[in-house]
Formats: C-alpha cells, sequence, structure tokens
C-alpha cells in the first residue's frame, strides 16, 4: 500500500486518486522494485494436485457484495438478488443464487443454511460449489458445530471444481477444527487433506494414524470415499504407532486389514514383519541426575520413563537398569562404565551437555547412547551418540527451512542486545546457506518498552531507494502541487523474532505502528513463555512459531497424551507434564520398540536409529539424521481470534 507520511509520524491512507495515479505511473514506467515482497500467505501450503481456475465475479453482484459488506440495507440487498435469480441471463442467475446464499450465511440471516442447501442441490458442478460448502463450515463453526463444519470442508477438499486459494483457505482453518471435532470427521479430514496437498502428504497421513484408534482404522478401510491410494502409508503410520506401545494384537489387525484391501502394496510387507515378530527380553540403562544440582530434571526425565513402560503393552519383557550420574562429569563416567558391564542393549542419558562430553572417550561401539542434552553438535563426534532434544536451537534450522519453502527469500531478523545470539546466529546461518538473503539484523535493549524508533528506523533502511527515486521524480512532473511522501512495501519478505512471547506481544503492535506490515513472523517455542497472548494475540495472525511437547501433541485431541496424563494422576496424584518428561518417554518407548519388539542388537540398533522413516513421538515424530541428532517434524502454530492454533 501507498502511504502519505505526516511529520508527527502517524501514517494514514493517501486520497484514492493520488493512490490510483501513482499505480498508473508505476505501470507505465515498468517501475518494480529490486526484490517484490512475497504475494503468498505464511503458512499457506504446497498444493501440489491440478486445481481449477478461480471463479470471477459479474460486476453486477460485485456491487451487492460490496454494499453488504459496507452496512447497507439487507432487505434491498436481498430483494435485488431475488430480481437476479427470477430474470438475469444464466450465468449471472446461477451465480446470484449462490451469493445471496454466501450473504445470508455470513450475516447469519433466517433461512441460511435452506440457501446454501437449495443451490448446492441446483447446480452441483458450479464453480462455487467448493467455495459454497466453505461458507457454509465457517456458517457451522459459527454455531459450535465442529463436525459438520470438518465435513463441508472435506467436500469442498474433495470436489472436482476445487481451486487453489481455496484448497489454502480450507488447510488454514482445518488443524484448529480437527483438533476439537470428533474423532472419525477429524480423521477423514486430514486424510481428505492428504490427497489434496501431495507436497505435505506424509504429515497428513501421520496426523491422521495419531488421532486414529483401532476401531476408527478399521472405519477408513471400509470407507469407499477415501482414496485408495492413501491407505498403504496410513495404514504404515498407524502400525507403526501400536508397535511402539507394544500392542501387537492391533499391528496385526491393521496388516490384515491392507493384505485383504491392496495385497500388493510395499507397505505390506513391513506391516507383516512388525506383526510376525516375536517379543524378546531387553535390557534398558538410564543414566540421569537424580541428586545434585539438576536432581530436578532427573527426576522428571525418570519419570517420563517409567510411565513410558508402565504403558507398554510387554512390560514385563523390559528390565530398568538406573544409574545417578548425581550431576558430575565424574560420575557420569562410573554410571556409564556400570551401565556397559551390566550388558544394557541401549542407554538413555545423560541429561546434561557436560556429563555427555566426559563420556564421549569411553562410549562403545555398539551400544546406543540417546541423550537429552540441547547440544546437538556433540553427536558428531561419536557414532554411538544420538540426540532428542525439544531445545529451540534444534528448532532453528527447521524453522529457517519452512520460511524458506513459503517463499521467505529475504529475511530480517529481530534479537535481543544483551541475550546469547546463538539463536540468531543458527537461524542466519541456516537460512543463508539455503540461499536467502538477510536483509538486516535488528538489536533491540532487553529491558525496553518502546522500540517504534529503531523499528520506523528499519522501516527507513529497507525502502526500495530506486523506486522511491522514480516515483519522486514522476510526482514532481505530474503533481507538483502536492506535499506528498511516498511510502512504499518493505523490501523484505519475512521477519524472524529471535526473542521470547513477552516481547513478541509488544513488538506486534510496534511493527503495525512503524508500517511494517503484511510480512510473515517467524519463531520458536521460546515465544510460549505465557505472555504471547497478552494483547489476545492481536497484530500476530501473519506469525508462525513451533510448539513444543504437549502444545505439538495438541492436549485434547491426541488420545496417547490423555492416556499419559491418566496414568500421571494415578500413580503420582497430579497429571502435569513437561516438555523433558514427555521426550523422556519418547525416547524410552524408541528404545523399547528397537531392542523389544524388533529384537535388534549391537549395530542392528544403530541402524535402526537411523531408519529414515523416523519415529512416531508425543513430542513430535523425530527422525534421527546421519550424525544421530533427531530431527523433529516441527508442529507450527498461528494465532487466531486470541488462540494458539494449529496453522496448517
Amino acid at each position: 500500500m501507498l502511504w502519505k507520511h505526516y511529520p508527527s509520524g502517524r501514517l494514514s491512507a493517501m486520497p484514492a486518486i493520488v493512490i490510483a495515479a501513482m499505480a498508473a505511473m508505476l505501470l507505465l514506467a515498468g517501475c518494480q522494485p529490486k526484490t517484490p515482497p512475497s504475494a503468498s500467505v505464511a503458512g499457506q501450503k504446497t498444493v501440489s494436485r491440478q486445481l481449477a481456475t478461480a471463479p470471477e465475479t459479474a460486476t453486477e453482484i460485485r456491487s451487492l457484495m460490496t454494499q453488504a459488506a459496507a452496512g447497507g440495507d439487507m432487505n434491498q440487498i436481498l430483494a435485488q438478488f431475488d430480481t437476479m435469480i427470477a430474470g438475469a441471463a444464466g450465468p449471472m442467475r446461477e451465480e446470484a443464487l449462490f451469493r445471496k446464499a454466501e450473504v445470508m450465511l455470513e450475516y447469519d440471516l433466517p433461512g441460511a443454511e435452506q440457501a446454501v442447501a437449495a443451490a448446492l442441490a441446483r447446480y452441483p458442478q458450479h464453480a462455487l460449489v467448493p467455495y459454497a460448502y466453505v461458507w457454509r463450515a465457517e456458517w457451522w463453526l459459527k454455531q459450535g458445530e465442529s463436525d459438520r463444519a470438518l465435513a463441508d470442508m472435506r467436500t469442498a477438499l474433495l470436489h472436482p471444481r476445487l481451486t487453489r486459494e481455496l484448497a489454502d483457505r480450507i488447510l488454514e482453518i482445518g488443524p484448529a477444527t480437527a483438533r476439537v471435532a470428533s474423532e472419525m470427521e477429524a480423521v477423514r479430514w486430514f486424510l481428505a487433506a492428504a490427497y489434496i496437498d501431495v507436497a505435505s502428504r506424509d504429515t497428513w497421513l501421520r496426523m491422521a494414524a495419531r488421532r486414529s484408534s483401532l476401531d476408527t482404522v478399521e472405519r477408513v478401510f471400509a470407507d469407499p470415499t477415501v482414496q485408495r491410494e492413501l491407505l498403504p502409508a496410513f495404514a504404515l503410520y498407524s502400525g507403526q504407532s501400536r508397535l511402539m506401545t507394544g500392542d501387537m494384537t492391533a499391528v496385526q489387525r491393521i496388516a490384515v486389514l491392507l493384505a485383504a484391501s491392496m495385497p500388493r502394496a510395499p507397505q505390506l510387507q513391513q506391516l507383516q514383519a512388525w506383526a510376525s515378530g516375536e517379543m524378546r527380553a531387553a535390557t534398558i540403562g538410564v543414566m540421569l541426575p537424580l541428586t545434585g544440582q539438576y536432581a530436578r530434571y532427573g527426576r522428571e526425565a525418570l519419570q517420563g520413563i517409567r510411565v513410558a513402560l508402565a504403558s507398554l503393552e510387554s512390560d514385563a519383557y523390559i528390565t530398568l537398569r538406573v544409574e545417578d550420574t548425581a550431576s558430575d562429569k565424574t560420575q557420569a563416567i562410573e554410571a556409564y562404565r556400570q551401565l556397559s558391564n551390566e550388558s544394557v542393549n541401549m542407554i538413555i542419558g545423560p541429561l546434561l551437555a557436560e556429563t555427555t562430553k566426559a563420556i564421549l572417550p569411553y562410549l562403545r561401539p555398539g551400544l546406543p547412547v540417546i541423550s537429552l542434552t540441547g547440544d546437538t553438535e556433540l553427536a558428531h563426534r561419536s557414532p554411538s551418540l544420538f540426540i532428542h532434544t525439544l531445545s529451540p536451537l534444534a528448532q532453528v534450522s527447521a524453522m529457517a527451512n519452512y520460511a524458506w519453502q513459503h517463499d521467505a527469500k529475504r529475511m530480517v531478523v529481530i534479537t535481543d542486545a544483551d541475550e546469547n545470539q546463538a539463536e540468531a546466529d543458527t537461524f542466519v546461518a541456516s537460512f543463508e546457506a539455503l540461499g536467502g538473503e538477510l536483509v538486516k539484523t535488528v538489536k533491540l535493549d532487553k529491558e525496553g518498552l518502546d522500540y517504534r524508533d529503531q523499528l520506523r528506523q528499519l522501516r527507513f533502511d529497507t525502502d526500495d531507494e530506486e523506486t522511491l527515486a522514480a516515483l519522486d521524480e514522476d510526482l514532481s512532473v505530474f503533481l507538483p502541487e502536492m506535499d506528498v511522501e511516498i511510502h512504499m512495501p518493505v523490501n523484505f519478505d519475512a521477519v524472524y523474532l529471535a526473542l521470547p512471547g513477552r516481547q513478541v506481544a509488544l513488538l506486534a503492535g510496534q511493527l503495525a505502528y512503524a508500517d511494517i506490515r503484511d510480512v510473515a513472523l517467524y519463531g520458536s517455542s521460546r515465544w510460549q513463555d505465557g505472555h504471547l497472548l497478552d494483547d489476545r494475540g492481536r497484530y500476530l495472525s501473519s506469525a508462525r512459531f513451533v510448539a513444543s511437547g504437549k502444545e505439538a501433541a495438541g492436549e485434547n485431541d491426541d488420545p496417547l497424551l490423555n492416556r499419559i496424563h491418566f496414568m500421571l494422576r494415578e500413580a503420582w496424584g497430579s497429571d502435569a507434564t513437561s516438555d523433558l518428561l514427555l521426550l523422556a518417554y519418547d525416547s524410552m518407548r524408541i528404545a523399547t520398540m528397537l531392542t523389544s519388539r524388533l529384537g535388534l542388537s549391537d549395530q542392528a540398533i544403530l541402524r535402526g536409529l537411523r531408519d529414515p522413516e523416523g519415529f512416531p513421538a508425543v513430542t513430535g515424530h523425530v527422525r534421527f539424521d546421519d550424525a544421530g541428532v533427531g530431527q523433529k517434524q516441527l508442529d507450527i502454530f498461528t494465532i487466531r481470534k486470541g488462540e494458539i492454533v494449529p496453522a496448517g
């Protein structure tokens, strides 16, 4: 947008005639910003199927829609729609029928549901049919009918006239709706999303598998509306999640379902191998700081390990050997020696970077160690060491890639001047390695409250000088009497905020004040410090950030997480969880799956840990790379209507 800039620093929209004149001059002169801001919406998916062209709106109908949006006389507007429906030519009559229903749904007028149903029944192949399903879905959401809303969105996704803009819209609002919908409707929607969004298919299928009970898996296989091509991968992910818990009966049942439905599917062989495997006895070593300075954290992690063991269908096959590292390097070395002498199959721990570093010279080639430290660089120093962490630094590279995939090529980074710069530096290095350009780094005073001067300077520094000069020259020729300073869009695509949530909430409004708008804002799970919604998320609708631990799992919709809460209440009288507890829980499930249910040992466990398919986990699907660093499939969240919801 073009703005008139007043000396006071306040911004207001320029008169429409000036905007039109300047836009015309820009086109005639062929002036373009050196790097135009991305037109894509933050968080939008890469829809990979061939989609229909977006329908155009007739001028007369667009005028009525504008009147409705401006608060015009609704009775008069509906009457004009009725006149078009009764007497206009074919295309105009058909569009008027749909648009009247849209207006009625938008303003919750009596008869709205009947109006859209009539339009859908009369013209089932019209270009506006998938739009009508989404209009009604959004109306259902206002009525608190999540299942009906999700069903309509699913129908729209699978309609042959689906457009790219509509698919993006559905994939944006669907995940949050799925969280509160019934299990079957949520799973059916995830499968529809997987069918349309081929680029992110595995993500959607894993979400469907994570949400599915065995009864729902069976219903999916029996549902003729589910695309058959999705079933093999869905079955594999569903079977793997049961393998992680030791529910071999469910694994066998899923293998039978796939064999009956698609006997030649390549995933069937893996499922049948899992189903035919025999449980074996295994010993898992645990080395954590149970005394000393970090004892509280060690006990928290051990609690997660014990919950994982208790939740197994076959816990009798697993023996735990627990050693105390006492928050001390020397004691950690002794703990490792003790466990290795007891012939354990795997070790979970240590927790601290310094104790993990201390045992590196003593690691045995055939004894895998899953450390819970956040120092991912240590994994490069031994093929036996694997790092499983939720540290924000481990998320940063993934967020850089996420931003890059969503068309952010030029980035501004804002960070604390007095804080450790590791997060900002890691993001910049990762982003530039992908080919991105760092436009500017802004360092804020940690104790400050008003950053508007710095942000206005950022705005000034990132104007496109060549375009501004050209427009200044044009204005002096064509509009010499007007005293106008041109304010162009910023010359960057996104901002990475290496900040805690308190500062993000404070900064969001000040960015808007400085006219830094319509750019994506990215961040890590550091945003989740309890202050992100201090202003109810105002100005953060374009934000995308990582959710970790229980936030990523979804407190309301993950049966496994609900089971963890139940077990904690039963055993300890409190269902409070933490990221560390859940991380240890996931690590224990991975260890027991490889050693007991798959019967691997020595080098075979090392290869199993590096399985490119990775492992389903409460804290996010994890895949250990060649160096042994656990790469999390991150759940990206945004803020909508004052709530933190999945971004889609």
